[in-house]
């Protein structure tokens, strides 16, 4: 499980722009309050778009190729529960501050990188949502039920201790607090593309 979380999270981060950052003391910008309310923001937002939404709203698609806004709160809950696995393993391991030399983005650099929706890229196979949610409730649910273990991972880890776990990722190492703000700002990137759908020309009245 550990192995394909890690593989499914090179793959995402692989997707999306770092920028180097060239001042370590950037990385240190956000303490745990930033932290746990981007998280509490981002599902207050999911379930401000999508709650009054009708059947036919959830699962209208803007093209073939798009996702619906139902299938946005799938690959978000997929993807949440697929590498919040990996992230604790990142804040389990043996602290190692020697490497916070060697990161490589910025907090702002990690959260802008992956909102960005200027570049669009196609999910792994296996995130690929499946249509499995017929109301938003459902796929709020499953999105919140495994928000709790990555918010208790934050609660019992003081803020040293996750910037104090750097781990290898495809551009360069970043820290276990970068990894958590990763997954929301993902989520955070598909919020956006809600408004998209909810915005296109044929959503239904």
């Amino acid at each position: 499980m550990k192995k394909t979380s890690l593989f499914l999270f090179t793959l995402l981060l692989f997707s999306f722009q770092l920028t180097v950052a060239t001042a370590q003391d950037s990385a240190e910008a956000h303490d745990k309050a930033y932290l746990l309310n981007f998280y509490q923001e981002n599902i207050n937002n999911l379930r401000a778009k999508t709650a009054n939404l009708s059947t036919e709203q959830l699962q209208y698609k803007p093209s073939p190729e798009s996702w619906s806004v139902a299938q946005c709160l799938e690959h978000i809950a997929l993807t949440e529960t697929m590498l919040s696995g990996m992230v604790q393993a990142v804040v389990d391991q043996p602290a190692n501050p020697e490497d916070r030399e060697l990161l490589v983005a910025s907090d702002e650099d990690v959260v802008n990188g992956v909102v960005d929706r200027s570049t669009k890229f196609k999910a792994p196979e296996v995130l690929q949502p499946e249509g499995k949610y017929t109301s938003a409730e459902a796929g709020l649910v499953a999105i919140i039920n495994n928000r709790n273990k990555i918010l208790e991972m934050i609660e019992n880890n003081s803020l040293e201790d996750m910037r104090n776990r750097v781990a290898d990722a495809p551009a360069g190492k970043i820290d276990g607090y970068q990894y958590l703000l990763f997954i929301a700002g993902h989520a955070e990137r598909h919020s956006k593309q809600i408004d998209e759908i909810i915005a296109s020309e044929g959503f239904p009245k």
